[in-house]
C-alpha cells in the first residue's frame, strides 16, 4: 500500500512494506513503514518503535489459545454470546457511516482525523449490536506481497467488546486469505498506568504476538536535502538526536500520522 501524505508544506510518498518500492521511489520524499532491517546506505535516517507481530499461519485454535483468557478469549466469547456481529465495510453508505464513527471518536479523543482519500487504501471492519447499534469500527492495511497486514485505525464506543471480536474477524479472515503476519500497528511498551501509551499498549499485547522493532525510513532527494540538514541540526539540538522523541512530539502535537 502507498500514498501520498501531506505534513505541513510538505508531501511525502508514504509506503507500507514494500521495500523494493521505496527503492524506486522518484519522489522528493519517500517514507517505508517496515518491520524490517534496511543497511544504512538505503535510507538517510530511521524512526524506530515496537510493535506486536501475530503469526496467523498457524492453525486458529493455536491462535486463539495464545490469547490473554480474560481480556481476549473470554471478551470474545462473551461478544459473540451477547450477539455482536461484524461486518465488512462494502458499500459507499457502510463507508461513509465508518467514517464519521471515526471522526467522530478522533476528534472526542483528540488524535489526527482520517483522511477520506486514504480510506481507499484500507480494509475496514465494524460491528453492530443485536439490536443493529454501532459498536466499534477498525480499518487495515495491506502488503502488496500479501504476507502481512497491520492494524491502522481502530474507533470504539467500548460496549460489548467490540474491537476485540473485531480483531478476531479480521485475523481469521485474512488467515483464509493465506496471509502470514498480523501486524497489530506499533506501540509504546509502558506499565505507567497515567501514560498515554499504557492503555493502547495493553490491548494489543492480549493478542499474543511478539513484541518485536518496528521502522519508518526516510529518504531525502534534491533540494529538500536542505531541509533535512536544518531538521538534523534541529533534532540534534533540541532532541539530542533522537528521532523518536522528535516523532513522538509531533504524534502528541497531532502533526503527523
Amino acid at each position: 500500500m502507498e500514498r501520498k501524505k501531506r505534513v505541513a508544506f510538505l508531501t511525502i510518498h508514504d509506503i507500507w512494506f514494500d521495500t523494493e518500492r521505496f527503492a524506486q521511489s522518484k519522489h522528493a520524499i519517500a517514507a517505508l513503514h517496515t518491520n524490517e532491517i534496511l543497511e544504512e546506505d538505503q535510507f538517510d535516517f530511521r524512526q524506530e518503535t515496537k510493535t506486536f507481530l501475530l503469526d496467523i499461519s498457524k492453525e486458529e485454535e493455536a491462535i486463539f489459545s495464545k490469547f490473554d483468557y480474560k481480556s481476549a478469549r473470554y471478551a470474545i466469547n462473551k461478544a459473540i454470546r451477547d450477539g455482536v456481529t461484524v461486518h465488512r465495510l462494502c458499500t459507499d453508505a457502510e463507508k461513509k457511516q465508518y467514517m464519521t464513527f471515526q471522526q467522530e471518536f478522533c476528534r472526542e479523543k483528540g488524535i489526527p482525523l482520517l483522511q477520506e482519500e486514504e480510506l481507499e487504501s484500507l480494509t475496514g471492519y465494524y460491528a453492530l449490536s443485536a439490536e443493529g447499534e454501532y459498536l466499534g469500527a477498525c480499518a487495515f492495511i495491506e502488503s502488496s506481497d500479501g504476507r502481512t497486514v497491520r492494524y491502522k485505525y481502530g474507533a470504539t464506543k467500548h460496549k460489548l467488546n467490540a474491537n476485540e471480536i473485531i480483531l478476531w474477524e479480521a485475523i481469521k479472515d485474512y488467515r483464509a486469505k493465506g496471509f502470514q503476519y498480523f501486524d497489530l500497528g506499533g506501540c509504546v511498551p509502558t506499565e505507567d498506568k497515567e501514560s498515554y501509551y499504557y492503555r493502547h499498549y495493553h490491548f494489543k499485547k492480549k493478542f499474543g504476538g511478539e513484541l518485536i522493532d518496528s521502522y519508518t525510513y526516510f529518504r531525502i532527494r534534491g533540494f529538500y536535502r536542505i531541509f533535512y540538514c536544518i531538521f538534523d541540526k534541529f533534532v540534534q539540538l533540541f532532541f539530542k538526536g533522537d528521532v523518536n522523541g522528535f516523532t513522538n512530539w509531533l504524534n502528541q502535537k497531532g502533526i503527523l500520522r
